[in-house]
């Protein structure tokens, strides 16, 4: 059975497949001279527009620089090393450390003539501290290097602060396994 098709007729001309052309002003293009720069201190080529960061960069880094550790003259961090001397009228002083390098697993022990008075330390980038009392006369403070992390040297930064909270000293070391860096504390 056949069903007559017979069009319908609109009172317009509008088809929804043949609209008229009429721009919309919010929706307008930019022009080639209306361009606008966005990001103006950022140094894109033209020729190359689409340019991302490369993630790998990041870890090439880290490996460079461990290539880079592999040609470190070792021997110079094989020697004890003499942090300074520092006199204080005091009852304590307070010692702050931190790994200031790759915080890798380094790990110090604290001696005070020749006692041991931390075992064990764990180095990393966050500053660890503790008070040390001291005694009449010298007080020999000995940082001795347990290990050297993943990445040796064993690294540390080290300030020491008097009981009324004045910096009296400051320093770093970069250590091989079982040396020492000193710090010798005179208390008046």
């Amino acid at each position: 059975m056949d069903i007559p098709f017979t069009p319908m007729k609109t009172e317009s001309n509008k088809s929804l497949l043949n609209q008229e052309n009429n721009e919309n002003p919010y929706l307008k293009k930019f022009q080639e001279n209306e361009k606008k720069d966005f990001f103006p201190d950022a140094n894109v080529e033209e020729k190359n527009p689409e340019r991302f960061i490369n993630s790998n960069e990041f870890y090439l880094s880290r490996l460079n620089k461990k290539e880079a550790e592999s040609n470190k003259n070792i021997n110079r961090f094989k020697v004890d090393q003499f942090l300074g001397e520092i006199r204080n009228d005091g009852e304590y002083v307070n010692i702050i450390l931190r790994d200031h390098e790759y915080p890798d697993g380094d790990l110090i022990k604290v001696e005070v003539n020749e006692q041991i008075v931390m075992a064990a330390i764990l180095l990393t980038e966050k500053a660890k501290g503790f008070k040390l009392d001291l005694k009449s006369g010298f007080n020999v403070v000995d940082f001795v290097a347990l290990n050297q992390g993943s990445s040796g040297p064993n690294t540390a930064e080290i300030i020491v602060y008097d009981d009324q909270g004045k910096l009296v000293g400051t320093n770093r070391w970069n250590l091989a396994t079982g040396v020492k860096a000193t710090y010798i504390i005179y208390k008046n």
